[in-house]
């Protein structure tokens, strides 16, 4: 379901686990993370589940962890066109700024599941 924009990598805000991103349920936040922003399941049990997108491999896990403690980042191929993307799959995106990290200028927005995770969407300069 993934559409034209490239995920090409993922990695943590702080102390989360992209391999155990903290969720209260499985089968709604899988739910919520293939329909909602594409990635499709690789494979689920009781209480986790690995989901993919493009070069990007996640995990979401009820692991006691609290998801509104939980951040991370995706780079991205194309920013505008996956805030359009999540926009027609009701996902209210953030503004679309400029920042630097790392010594590079990275176009970037953030968006937040229903569960409570937060990510920031980014691409390079």
């Amino acid at each position: 379901m993934s559409g034209s924009v490239v995920f090409r990598a993922v990695g943590p805000i702080g102390e989360t686990d992209t391999n155990a991103l903290p969720v209260k349920e499985i089968g709604p936040a899988v739910g919520y993370y293939t329909q909602c922003l594409g990635f499709t399941l690789v494979s689920k049990g009781r209480t986790s589940a690995v989901l993919e997108r493009d070069d990007v491999t996640i995990g979401l896990a009820v692991n006691g962890a609290d998801p509104e403690q939980a951040s991370c980042w995706f780079s991205v191929s194309d920013v505008d066109a996956l805030r359009r993307e999540l926009e027609a799959r009701h996902v209210e995106p953030g503004a679309i700024d400029e920042q630097s990290y790392g010594g590079r200028r990275h176009r970037v927005f953030f968006a937040k599941e229903p569960y409570g995770v937060c990510f920031c969407f980014t691409q390079p300069l």
